[in-house]
């Protein structure tokens, strides 16, 4: 699972897979903002087939918490 995100991750940021990690973040890629941050959402979403709710969303602000809230999604 960790691979799948990490590949969604570097594909809506932009960057190379080797350049995400735990600890990815808005403050470590640049072109994470807003606007990417709900594409990453949706991905998310639409890839694994799971439906964060708007406290997730909330609770999502680096790859670590991401992984976090998908493993609580994912059976």
């Amino acid at each position: 699972m960790q691979t799948k995100v990490y590949e969604i991750v570097a594909r809506i940021m932009g960057v190379a897979l080797a350049d995400v990690s735990e600890d990815s973040s808005p403050l470590t890629l640049p072109k994470w903002d807003s606007l990417r941050h709900m594409k990453l959402i949706l991905s998310l979403e639409e890839t694994l087939n799971i439906q964060f709710s708007d406290a997730d969303i909330s609770m999502m602000k680096d790859v670590r918490s991401i992984l976090e809230r998908v493993s609580a999604r994912k059976p």
